[in-house]
């Protein structure tokens, strides 16, 4: 099924991509924002916020919800209003790049590339962004998505393991991993309004779950993720995104390439490329694969 352009949740232009599985709805007269993604017939397991759909031009910032493409570290920059059309190109059936102008105060151009499989639920999105000037710090692309309410975020971590005082001679004799537990095997960063023992927080042995729920304030968690795929679980769907990870690489925000935030409305799961400083013309680019299920 090729792409189209049609009306749809009050804007005149929004790009469908389809194939017999699953439907990415993309606006077109503002963002981008990747605005639903569901199964034919099922649920949009994206958070839409309803009173800003349909709407353009408006003088600040607005979340809609959907997926969009920020620039990190967060600044003052992050919320250029982006409520204005976007450029795009139809690339081959179901490949679609959508292009902003260089913002004022950022000077960076901002693009995204989405390929949808033939047959399957699985997307590929590119993050490119283009200085227009030289940058005088590094800056990284960040996929931000927002999710429904209702749901929790699962994270996959490494298995808790024991410290070489708790292994029998034995054990530590047959141990496959070569620094006895001596060194970390997780790094995490926190915000100031979040607090460890929030009970939204369920550490389990072999993943961390973030629930979302109503009247709750806001919070935050970002880690280095090497195992690279994180979740979002609501009504029987799972999402799921993988995420790039380079061990020689510096991100954002005490070295994050995955951040977690939830408040009382919706949950963003949130990847990140590399810190780079670019020079006026270079380019970088940061890439996301997706796939949607029924549990």
């Amino acid at each position: 099924m090729s792409a189209e352009i049609r009306p749809a949740l009050g804007w005149t232009r929004v790009l469908v991509l389809a194939n017999r599985e699953v439907e990415l709805l993309i606006t077109l007269d503002v963002g981008p924002r990747i605005i639903s993604y569901r199964h034919h017939g099922g649920m949009n397991v994206f958070k839409t916020f309803d009173d800003q759909l349909g709407k353009s031009g408006e003088a600040d910032w607005q979340i809609r919800g959907g997926h969009r493409l920020w620039i990190a570290p967060e600044t003052t920059s992050s919320y250029f209003p982006d409520n204005q059309p976007v450029s795009f190109t139809i690339i081959g059936e179901n490949h679609v790049c959508l292009r902003t102008p260089a913002e004022a105060e950022s000077g960076i151009e901002k693009e995204i590339e989405i390929i949808l499989d033939e047959t399957t639920s699985r997307v590929v999105l590119n993050h490119s962004l283009t200085a227009a000037r030289t940058m005088n710090s590094g800056i990284a692309p960040w996929g931000l998505t927002v999710f429904k309410p209702g749901g929790k975020a699962v994270i996959p971590m490494p298995r808790r393991g024991l410290h070489p005082n708790d292994l029998t001679h034995a054990e530590k004799d047959t141990s496959t991993t070569p620094d006895l537990n001596l060194l970390p095997n997780r790094n995490m960063s926190l915000w100031a309004y979040t607090e460890l023992c929030d009970p939204r927080f369920n550490w389990c042995e072999d993943r961390l779950e973030i629930i979302q729920e109503a009247n709750k304030p806001s919070t935050k968690l970002g880690f280095l993720h090497q195992m690279q795929t994180a979740h979002y679980e609501v009504d029987g769907y799972q999402f799921s995104k993988t995420i790039d990870y380079r061990q020689d690489a510096t991100y954002p925000d005490g070295n994050c390439n995955l951040e977690i935030f939830t408040d009382g409305t919706m949950l963003e799961l949130e990847s990140l490329g590399p810190l780079t400083q670019l020079n006026k013309g270079e380019r970088i680019t940061h890439t996301e694969n997706w796939s949607l299920k029924r549990l």
